[in-house]
């Protein structure tokens, strides 16, 4: 289990994936996560295939050689990942956060 660890920190690091984006796809507390991909605690199988789900991928896809995960250049510089289907929960999450983001500018910037 040592190796899909090993490849998921990897594959977070070359996409600069923040711990906080697995939160919130995984439903699992920063502390558990950290431990996780830290190696401080063992893996169960079901967790292995929640996480590799989160980040759009299989369980034998991090098993694999980390070539495969390196982040490829693009033009721009820009580096995309597929995280799968949102769920109707995740579609309305996601619908709050744009709408919340359209305000962005109005809710922080500061009158004087």
């Amino acid at each position: 289990m040592g190796n899909f660890i090993e490849n998921v920190r990897f594959y977070l690091k070359e996409r600069g994936i923040k711990q906080n984006y697995v939160e919130l796809m995984t439903g699992w507390e920063k502390s558990r996560i950290s431990r996780i991909v830290n190696g401080e605690t063992d893996i169960k199988y079901d967790d292995m295939e929640q996480l590799a789900r989160a980040l759009g991928k299989d369980v034998i896809f991090f098993l694999g050689n980390k070539e495969d995960m390196r982040a490829k250049n693009t033009p721009n510089g820009a580096i995309s990942f597929f995280a799968g289907h949102l769920s109707s929960d995740d579609k309305k999450t996601a619908d709050k956060l744009i709408e919340m983001f359209r305000f962005y500018d109005a809710l922080t910037i500061k009158n004087f």
